[in-house]
């Protein structure tokens, strides 16, 4: 048993700073990967997203200074609009080698006029990217306050501590805390964040909290409430083979069990961002499901 405030707080302090740079980066990188495209029939071809990415370490330094030069050339050319885009797009091409490349060039213009406008355009990118670090600092604070309200309520609410295991209470006050709350990118990326330094300080009890809100988030997502099998998704882990056993009972065979689980599946996989956290948490969740209800219909089976 922890006192709720103390490991929270704890928490939050260890990893907020670091987070920001973290949530960047990783932002930064969904961004400039082009994806597989998803086809439909009768849509346009979908526009794959081509960047730069000049501090890519290439083997090549003729072709890595080609590179920063290309994407020098169309920040420069870019207005306000269209400037703002590129350095997102872009964001992990600014590192040392650019900057230096960047200067270089305005060292290597004919004209002041021309110095002068390499050289503001690099005041401009780093304003840019200094208000997406800020923004994301910011974003990370919310997230943070949301996290850490969902996770108290899974504390006592006479004592104030934490009582690991998670009791049945407790996972209840912790779901209706998470009804309603608006659970992004930005707020899983806290929670894996969580995780990995709770890990890293030996917080088992700290990471089983998180590993349930986590639960309680994909049973949110994932919950229909059309089917027999709403009614294990909707039910934490330790209910499930109670909530089997009812369905079964019920008519909710493994052939209906598999059909439900794989038509779940195949939304998750292309109704969500590719490499999303929503993505992951919802799949692992589905396949956990998969797995208790294999056991269960087998054993079922192997009695009869």
């Amino acid at each position: 048993r922890r006192d709720a405030s103390l490991v929270i707080t704890h928490t939050m302090a260890a990893v907020s700073a670091s987070t920001a740079a973290t949530m960047l980066v990783a932002t930064a990188k969904r961004t400039v990967t082009p994806r597989a495209a998803k086809c439909r029939v009768g849509s346009a071809p979908a526009r794959r997203r081509i960047s730069m990415r000049a501090g890519n370490n290439t083997s090549d330094p003729v072709a890595e200074v080609a590179n920063m030069d290309s994407l020098i050339d169309l920040l420069i050319d870019a207005d306000e609009e269209q400037l703002l885009k590129l350095v997102a797009e872009n964001v992990l091409s600014f590192d040392q080698k650019m900057w230096i490349r960047i200067a270089s060039r305005s060292d290597a213009a004919e004209s002041q006029e021309d110095k002068d406008k390499i050289m503001e355009l690099a005041g401009k990118c780093m304003k840019i990217i200094e208000t997406m670090v800020e923004s994301t600092e910011d974003t990370i604070k919310v997230s943070s306050k949301l996290l850490q309200d969902i996770v108290a309520a899974a504390a006592d609410p006479a004592t104030g501590e934490f009582d690991v295991p998670l009791q049945a209470d407790a996972l209840a006050r912790m779901s209706e805390k998470m009804e309603g709350a608006e659970v992004d990118e930005r707020m899983l990326n806290t929670v894996y964040a969580w995780i990995r330094k709770s890990d890293e300080d030996k917080l088992d009890g700290m990471v089983h909290i998180l590993q349930h809100l986590l639960q309680c988030y994909a049973a949110r997502e994932l919950d229909t409430g059309s089917t027999a099998l709403d009614t294990v998704i909707r039910a934490s882990a330790t209910e499930w083979p109670g909530k089997f056993e009812e369905i079964i009972a019920g008519g909710f065979g493994e052939e209906a069990f598999n059909k439900d689980l794989q038509q779940r599946m195949e939304k998750v996989v292309l109704n969500l961002p590719n490499g999303s956290y929503a993505q992951r948490v919802q799949a692992e969740y589905l396949k956990e499901v998969e797995d208790r209800g294999k056991d269960i219909y087998k054993a079922k089976e192997e009695a009869a």
